[in-house]
C-alpha cells in the first residue's frame, strides 16, 4: 500500500485545482467483484466463461452460455484498520452492503453460428469503503505549526474578504491557509504583516515553540465504488471458439470525509489562551465514462479453455465538489468559518488492460483456472476539456516518474479450482495484484465458497479476504525523518449470488 497514504489525504486540494495523479489513480485501479462464484474462484475467470460475473473480465464468457439466466449478488464489505501511532493504538471496522452484481444474459440458437448471446447488467469494479482513526496524547508538534509556514509571504490583508474581494478564489492562498487567519488560528508576528505565527505556539524572543502538550485526533472515512453497466454480444462458433464484445457504461461516486482535531491540555500555558480546534474537509467525486472489451475463448483440445481478452482505456469525466471547515476555541470564546463549495471538472483515462487466461476441466467433477493481467499506469492521462495543457506537467511526471510518485507496469495472477459434489460445489482461489506504484507492496486476496445447483435454479456463496497490508503515514509534517504511524489494513468481502435459467 501507499507510503503516507494518510498525509495525502490530509494534503487534499488547497485551492481550485488541487488534482494530481493520485486521482487518475484511484480511478483507474479495479478491484473485480461480480458473481460469488467469480469471488470465489479468485476471479480467474477469462478463460472459463458462462457466468455473469466473468463477462467482466472476458466478454466471450457470455458465449459459452447454452441457455439464458438472471441473476443477482448482494455484497457485503468489512474493512479493518488497525493504527498505531506514537505508541497509540486505535482500531476501525467498517460495515456497508451494496450490489455487486445484477444480470441477464439470453442465448438462441442460429442456423450459422452454433448460437448467439446477450448480455445486459452491471458489475461493481472498485470498492472505496474505508475508514481509519489515528490519537496522540501529548503531543509537542501541532497541524497548524506546517499552516503558519505555506502561508508565509502572503499579506494578511490578502486573507480576508471584502464587498468585491473572495480570498478562496481570487488569492494564491490556501484555503486552509485562509480558514486559519479568520478562525483566529493565525497571527502574524510582530512587526511583519506577511509572517505568521500559530496559536498553538509561543514566541519567545526570536524562538518559537508550541505552547503546551496537546491531544489529536484524526478520523478518515470513505465510501462508494465504481460499476459498470454492460451491453455485450457473444457468437459461439462450432462449439470450438467463442468471441464476443461489450459496451460499458462506468459510474463513479466517491465521497470520503476526514476530521482533524488538537486539545489543549491546559490552555493557560498558551500566549492565545488556546483551548480546541478542529479541521474538516469533505469532497464528493462523481463521474461516469465507457469502455470497449473485446475477447475471445478458444477450446483447441477437449477440456482444455484458452482465453484472452483486450480493454480499452476508459474516458471518464469527472468532477470534484469539496468543503472545508475549521472551529476554534479560546478560553475568551470561539471561531467557525465555512469555506465555499469549491468545484472542479476534469477528466481521466484509465490504462488499457490484458488478460490470458489457461482452464483445464475435469468433465462434470471440477476445473482449474488461471489468469493474467497486465496493466501499465504509466499511460494514465488527465486532461481538461477547453485547455488540453492543464495537466502538462502530471502527465509527464506520470509516464516518466517524479520524486512524488513512480507508477509501474502491474503484473496480475489469479488462480482458482472448482470441485462439484453432485449439486454441492466446493470453490477456491488466490490472487496476487503486482505494486502499481514504487512505493507500493503487492496485494494478496484469499478466496473460497460454496455453490448449489438445482435444475433450473442455483445459489452461491463467495468470501475473498484480503491479507493484511501496512503502510507508513504521518499526518502532517513534524520535522522527523521517521515515519510516526503505522497502518495495517485488511478487508473480508461476502457475496451471495441468487439465479434462474430457462
Amino acid at each position: 500500500m501507499k507510503k503516507c497514504l494518510l498525509l495525502i489525504a490530509l494534503a487534499a486540494p488547497f485551492t481550485l485545482s488541487g488534482q494530481n495523479a493520485w486521482d487518475a489513480f484511484r480511478y483507474s485501479r479495479t478491484d473485480y467483484h461480480g458473481t460469488a462464484r467469480s469471488m470465489a474462484l479468485g476471479n480467474a475467470m477469462t478463460a472459463l466463461g458462462g457466468d455473469f460475473g466473468s463477462i467482466t473480465l472476458n466478454p466471450a464468457a457470455s458465449a459459452i452460455y447454452p441457455y439464458s439466466e438472471l441473476s443477482i449478488t448482494p455484497l457485503l464489505t468489512n474493512q479493518f484498520s488497525d493504527v498505531q501511532y506514537f505508541g497509540h493504538l486505535t482500531g476501525d471496522r467498517y460495515t456497508r452492503a451494496g450490489l455487486s452484481s445484477v444480470g441477464y444474459v439470453g442465448s438462441w440458437k442460429t442456423s450459422g453460428p452454433v448460437s448467439l448471446s446477450f448480455a445486459a447488467g452491471y458489475n461493481r469494479v472498485q470498492d472505496f469503503t474505508l475508514r481509519t482513526s489515528v490519537r496522540r496524547n501529548d503531543a509537542e508538534s501541532s497541524w497548524l505549526t506546517p499552516v503558519a509556514t505555506m502561508t508565509d509571504g502572503i499579506q494578511y490583508t490578502d486573507l480576508e474578504s471584502t464587498d468585491d474581494y473572495n480570498p478562496f478564489y481570487d488569492s494564491n492562498a490556501s484555503w486552509r491557509s485562509i480558514l486559519a487567519w479568520n478562525a483566529y488560528l493565525l497571527d502574524p508576528l510582530p512587526g511583519t504583516d506577511n509572517q505568521y505565527i500559530a496559536a498553538t505556539e509561543n514566541l519567545n524572543g526570536e524562538e518559537i515553540s508550541v505552547g503546551g502538550l496537546l491531544n489529536q485526533r484524526f478520523t478518515k472515512e470513505s465510501r462508494g465504488n465504481m460499476g459498470e453497466y454492460l451491453l455485450n454480444m457473444g457468437a459461439n462458433i462450432n462449439n470450438r471458439v467463442f468471441v464476443g464484445y461489450s459496451l460499458n457504461f462506468r459510474n463513479v461516486y466517491y465521497r470520503t470525509y476526514e476530521k482533524f482535531s488538537e486539545t489543549s491540555q491546559d490552555p493557560s500555558l498558551f500566549d492565545t489562551h488556546f483551548s480546541s480546534f478542529s479541521h474538516t474537509y469533505d469532497q464528493t467525486t462523481t463521474g461516469i465514462g465507457f469502455n470497449m472489451k473485446l475477447g475471445v475463448i478458444a477450446i483447441p483440445v477437449n477440456n482444455l479453455r484458452l482465453g484472452l481478452s483486450i480493454t480499452s482505456p476508459t474516458w471518464t469525466s469527472l468532477t470534484d465538489k469539496w468543503q472545508e471547515q475549521m472551529t476554534a476555541s479560546f478560553l475568551e470564546g470561539n471561531e467557525s468559518v465555512t469555506s465555499p463549495v469549491g468545484s472542479f471538472s476534469y477528466t481521466v483515462r484509465t490504462p488499457w488492460r490484458f488478460n490470458a487466461g489457461i482452464a483445464y476441466t475435469f468433465g462434470k467433477f471440477g476445473l482449474v483456472s488461471i489468469d493474467y493481467e497486465g496493466v501499465d499506469y504509466r499511460t494514465m492521462k488527465m486532461g481538461k476539456r477547453y485547455d488540453k495543457w492543464e495537466f502538462e506537467q502530471d502527465n509527464e511526471a506520470i509516464r516518466y516518474g517524479s520524486d512524488a510518485f513512480n507508477f509501474l507496469y502491474a503484473h496480475n495472477l489469479r488462480a482458482g479450482a472448482e470441485i462439484r459434489l453432485s449439486s454441492f460445489v466446493l470453490r477456491g482461489g488466490y490472487s496476487y495484484y503486482g505494486a502499481p506504484e514504487r512505493s507500493y507492496q503487492p496485494m494478496h486476496v484469499a478466496s473460497g465458497g460454496l455453490g448449489l445447483r438445482a435444475n433450473r435454479c442455483f445459489a452461491d456463496l463467495g468470501v475473498s479476504y484480503m491479507l493484511k497490508e501496512t503502510e507508513g503515514f504521518s499526518l502532517y509534517d513534524t520535522g522527523d525523518s521517521k515515519t510516526p504511524g503505522l497502518n495495517t489494513l485488511w478487508r473480508l468481502k461476502i457475496a451471495l449470488t441468487f439465479g434462474v435459467r430457462f
